[in-house]
């Protein structure tokens, strides 16, 4: 069996990136998914027991902010991206028919309208990816929120 040629090489590659970055997507908004739950979770059942029990203000009013900022960030993560895991068949169809004669040729042409997909999405999603990073940065808020619930109820 011949091994695989270098045009089927970089076309199986272009591929796998664009097959992980959707991956990597995926993974992002289950991430971010999960931190918003807890966050949702801590505030429902600390928030409302601790207002529930006259705790004070200032504690309430941290408690609020750390869970905004969380959300916040979280929604902008969540928030649907322009991006695209495939490409226009018909597009591809004409642009590579000139090359039916050439398999190498159109195998990296093929490659090279992958990678094009992919460094299309790399800015948005590398841009959620930041906006994650600071909502866990907001996770430390979380946690504060948290200690904020208990010291409320804590003070009552």
């Amino acid at each position: 069996m011949a091994p695989p040629a270098l045009e089927e090489l970089v076309y199986s590659a272009a591929q796998r990136a664009l097959d992980q970055q959707s991956t990597a997507l995926s993974d992002l908004r289950t991430r971010t998914s999960t931190l918003v739950a807890a966050a949702t979770l801590s505030a429902s059942f600390l928030g409302a027991a601790a207002i529930g029990h006259s705790a004070p203000a200032w504690a309430v009013v941290l408690a609020m902010a750390a869970f905004l900022l969380t959300g916040t960030f979280a929604g902008w993560v969540l928030w649907p991206a322009r991006v695209s895991f495939a490409v226009d068949i018909d597009r591809m169809y004409d642009e590579l028919a000139p090359s039916r004669g050439d398999p190498a040729v159109y195998l990296i042409e093929a490659a090279r309208g992958l990678r094009n997909v992919y460094l299309r999405n790399e800015t948005t999603i590398e841009r959620r990816e930041i906006v994650f990073r600071l909502a866990l940065v907001a996770l430390v808020a979380l946690g504060a929120e948290t200690l904020l619930w208990t010291l409320a109820l804590a003070l009552t």
